[in-house]
């Protein structure tokens, strides 16, 4: 399958422990890249902060309180610490959805604040107990990137990093209790203006937070049966009408099956909310669901979470579905 090159995101594949950033490794994933986004004004102090910014610059409207509400029921503090080298990185609060999860991390220091710099760090991993993608029978994978990096005026740094993993539907991150250990190496910068800059080594070391992931029910829409949608090639030909099954929608994210000679076509879907809004998907990745080979999963991404309650379309393609 085509391969897309990463430049800001690490992506794996499980087994794998950790890789350089910028290379995906999983070969039946297809991910839609989504670039760092810094605040153009004002400065999140917390997920809900910046959720609230990421809203208002993808919709050009401000987040409902409806949302916001959403937002805190999947939001949870943490407060774990790690220190090394006399840096210590807080896991502040995390965010968690089906198969997304929203990380808040502080670093202590003293860092420069410089819009251009992009913080980051050059090693990331993150391992459950148990393990989500255990009852699956063919390969998945999990990424990381950082949508969010910011030096308060304290001088600590504030990190965002989403983690996202393909299930393809058949399990959840919030189905189970699970422990939860995040691994961090060295922190690093980069200038984003010069993409031809190498990271900055600012403190070397390695971290590691552990916490806990509680069950949490979270609603879902599943469309029954088949779904037609006309879709555009993504190789140049011509509009086809494929065929989706198996799709659900949930707060972080959006699930279906197609057949392998359908998974080529452009079926990036969208949210059309009740007032107008429409909510496109960030990232994407795509698996097959049976070891035949034959059934294509995808599943996308939501760069917020979304109150489902509302929704009122799915868009997959030129195509429009009512959910109410």
């Amino acid at each position: 399958q085509e391969v897309w090159n990463m430049t800001q995101q690490e992506r794996k594949t499980p087994g794998k422990r950790r890789i350089p950033r910028g290379i995906l490794v999983a070969a039946v994933l297809v991910l839609a890249l989504t670039g760092t986004t810094l605040a153009a004004v004002g400065m999140p102090q917390t997920l809900q902060d910046w959720f609230a910014m990421e809203w208002q610059e993808r919709t050009d409207s401000d987040i409902s309180q409806e949302q916001l509400a959403l937002i805190d029921s999947l939001t949870q503090e943490v407060g774990v610490s790690d220190t090394q080298n006399g840096v210590t990185v807080t896991l502040d609060s995390i965010t968690v959805g089906s198969s997304s999860m929203w990380m808040m991390l502080h670093v202590s220091g003293a860092y420069g604040e410089n819009e251009d710099l992009r913080y980051h760090f050059d090693g990331i991993d993150l391992t459950m107990d148990p393990d989500p993608e255990q009852q699956h029978n063919t390969p998945g994978g999990y990424g990381f990137d950082y949508p969010y990096s910011k030096v308060s005026s304290d001088g600590t740094l504030m990190v965002l990093v989403r983690f996202e993993i393909d299930l393809a539907g058949l399990s959840s991150l919030t189905d189970t209790h699970r422990q939860v250990t995040l691994l961090l190496e060295n922190v690093v910068c980069n200038d984003m203006t010069d993409p031809e800059d190498e990271d900055l080594l600012l403190t070397e070391g390695s971290w590691k937070l552990q916490f806990d992931l509680e069950p949490q029910a979270q609603d879902a829409i599943q469309i029954p049966g088949q779904v037609q949608a006309e879709a555009r090639s993504t190789e140049g030909g011509a509009n086809k009408t494929v065929t989706f099954w198996d799709v659900a929608i949930t707060a972080t994210d959006i699930t279906f099956v197609q057949s392998e000679e359908d998974q080529m076509y452009d079926v990036r879907p969208s949210l059309v909310l009740e007032d107008g809004t429409v909510i496109e998907v960030g990232n994407g990745a795509s698996r097959f669901r049976d070891e035949a080979y034959t059934e294509w999963s995808s599943v996308w991404y939501w760069p917020v979470p979304v109150d489902l309650s509302q929704a009122a379309a799915l868009r997959i393609g030129e195509t429009e579905i009512p959910l109410t």
